[in-house]
């Protein structure tokens, strides 16, 4: 099962409710609360755009910000 949770600045996002750390669902506020993390969100839509879905970011070219990460990571350690 996939839960939307309404976020106040017209956003969505869709939990996917399956996970053994989410289980059971007794009191679905607390377990929003207390339980859910980033790794459990399988969509986000904002202003009716579709930003993730299916844990794959649809707005960024997700490999090419961890290359660049590298890269500038390295230039950091190599100016100490």
């Amino acid at each position: 099962m996939i839960a939307p949770v309404k976020h106040p600045d017209n956003g969505y996002i869709l939990i996917d409710m399956q996970k053994p750390h989410l289980q059971p669902i007794h009191q679905i506020e607390s377990l929003l609360a207390y339980s859910v993390n980033g790794a459990d969100v399988d969509t986000t839509i904002v202003n009716g755009c579709v930003l993730m879905r299916g844990r794959q970011l649809l707005t960024i070219d997700e490999k090419e910000v961890l290359a660049q990460a590298t890269v500038r990571g390295k230039l950091i350690v190599q100016g100490l």
